[in-house]
């Protein structure tokens, strides 16, 4: 009974903590992880793998791995994609999201960016790994374990040299709707998220920079979580930072950028009750920078790489 309390545990646990659309210590380094505004907002096409093994120590505990990536057409237009696999004990997400994104001047220094993307995600209840105190339990046996759920995303990216802001919803419509089976009507939902995120590049000197950020987030029906970081950066290209997430975890995160390669991992240190019953968490991401040649797109303002929100 206690292994069925846990696991129950871990599940619950990881939808407060905004599972339901991947938890990730490394937002920072991919915000279109969070906001679907930021598609085509950089000079180049980021495409980035991520993977996080959560609670160390505690069997079926979450593990989630990602693909994402996006790129601008146009002078103002961006695309992309994010697919994502999330198993915690018997249950498995997996999603996919087509995004569409759109900028416009508002000063000279400044973008507005606009963002959308339509999601299908698909819920997976593997029963065979639920041991019930009944056998054969109705409620179990019953249920489905196969479905498949539409929904839409939205954001704002405001941008410029030195800093960014943005605020994204996501699963807006809360969609009760089964693609494999749509005449049945879905008891449970991907409940609505809300994102917010900034930061400010500070430049110390020509060689080292300090970026603090924020992320804030709240999901219906679930406390809000609140991450505080800050990177300090050495010649624009090796970073240590720190992250705390409230009443949650800290973070310790380090990496660094070689040419189009960037490569950052991040280790979590659990503060929470569950700290004694796990010995951390980590997560590795591996993002590659494609050139685009698009004569479309021309640079709309001069910048500092030091100082910049845009690396080349």
């Amino acid at each position: 009974m206690k292994k069925i309390l846990l696991l129950l545990a871990i599940f619950t646990l990881g939808e407060i903590q905004a599972q339901q659309v991947s938890l990730n210590s490394q937002y920072m380094f991919n915000y279109f992880a969070i906001n679907p505004a930021v598609a085509g907002t950089k000079n180049y096409t980021p495409i980035t793998f991520s993977f996080r093994r959560q609670w160390m120590g505690m069997d079926d505990a979450p593990v989630t791995q990602s693909v994402m990536a996006h790129t601008f057409f146009g002078e103002k237009s961006g695309i992309g994609a994010h697919v994502f696999n999330d198993v915690a004990g018997p249950t498995r997400r997996t999603g996919f999201s087509a995004t569409f994104g759109h900028q416009i001047q508002i000063s000279k220094g400044s973008r507005l960016s606009f963002g959308a993307s339509a999601a299908l995600t698909q819920f997976i209840l593997d029963k065979d790994k639920l041991v019930t105190e009944i056998p054969n339990d109705l409620a179990i046996q019953n249920s489905t374990n196969n479905q498949m759920i539409p929904d839409f995303n939205f954001g704002l990216y405001w941008y410029g040299e030195r800093f960014y802001a943005g605020l994204s919803t996501f699963n807006i419509l809360e969609s009760k709707t089964d693609l494999f089976d749509i005449t049945t009507t879905v008891s449970s939902t991907l409940d609505r998220t809300f994102y917010f995120h900034g930061g400010y590049t500070f430049a110390i000197s020509d060689n080292f920079a300090i970026d603090p950020s924020v992320v804030f987030r709240y999901m219906l029906n679930a406390p809000f979580q609140l991450d505080g970081n800050a990177r300090f950066i050495y010649k624009d290209a090796y970073w240590l930072g720190v992250s705390y997430r409230l009443e949650d975890a800290i973070a310790i995160m380090a990496g660094t950028e070689l040419g189009k390669i960037s490569f950052g991992y991040s280790f979590d240190v659990t503060m929470s009750d569950l700290a004694t019953y796990n010995t951390g968490s980590h997560e590795v991401f591996l993002r590659v920078k494609l050139s685009n040649n698009s004569k479309a797109k021309t640079p709309w303002h001069k910048r500092n790489r030091i100082y910049s929100s845009f690396p080349e």
